[in-house]
């Protein structure tokens, strides 16, 4: 293949990837929503989608897709603050608005920790994961 044939390749298999992806992910939120399955009837799909996901940002970021480095810290705490407040959000409306009985204060500020917890190591793991990667490009450049 040569290397037009292998950008085109690349794009089919991307946007076949974000379908797939964007597939799996309605059938869960209507499987959860609609059908109001329990979550250990789509729990493996759920678990697919998150480390899927995690994954395929991570290897962006290690091979250079996504260049962190012109981000400041500035941006990357935006980034954080942004991801933390999306995961507070869809916990209060999913356990207040979809769940009937809801959670107390201290339940909700007990899942507010696990979101800016497991929110701080993602977004390290995938700070950490860039700068390897922009040291494995420099020294391949070199």
């Amino acid at each position: 293949m040569d290397e037009r044939n292998k950008q085109i390749a690349c794009k089919v298999i991307a946007i076949m990837y974000f379908l797939t992806f964007f597939a799996i992910a309605g059938v869960i939120l209507y499987r959860q929503f609609v059908l109001r399955q329990e979550l250990n009837e789509y729990e493996d799909f759920a678990i697919i989608l998150t480390f899927n996901s995690l994954f395929l940002m991570s290897a962006l970021l290690y091979f250079g897709a996504i260049p962190i480095r012109r981000l400041k810290v500035t941006s990357i705490l935006i980034i954080y603050v942004v991801l933390v407040v999306a995961g507070s959000l869809f916990t209060y409306i999913y356990y207040h608005i979809i769940q009937s009985p809801g959670l107390s204060l201290k339940e909700m500020s007990n899942k507010f920790l696990i979101i800016v917890a497991i929110t701080g190591i993602i977004m390290g793991f995938w700070v950490l994961l860039s700068i390897l990667g922009k040291k494995r490009l420099d020294k391949e450049l070199k």
